[in-house]
């Protein structure tokens, strides 16, 4: 029996649309260097992991001499998991 290509791919786009990127859940001191963070308090001197998590998750970005900024995703991941 032969398949229709097409619907096979319609399939496959679907299928890709609901997958949600993934966002690792961060532990209490990420969490907390997070807030600080959206507080405006520099985190130039936490310790270089604790950044580049928020960093390579999206919840932050590094600039200048190492000035770090909340992004939209960080301070989205702070609602949903306020104390």
């Amino acid at each position: 029996m032969k398949r229709d290509r097409s619907l096979r791919t319609l399939f496959l786009v679907r299928a890709s649309q609901g997958v949600a990127p993934f966002k690792p859940r961060l532990n209490g001191e990420q969490l907390e260097c997070l807030k600080r963070g959206a507080r405006g308090i520099t985190l130039r001197f936490e310790k270089s992991e604790l950044v580049d998590v928020l960093v390579a998750a999206g919840y932050a970005e590094k600039g200048l001499a190492g000035v770090i900024t909340v992004t939209a995703a960080g301070l989205e991941y702070l609602k949903t998991h306020a104390d």
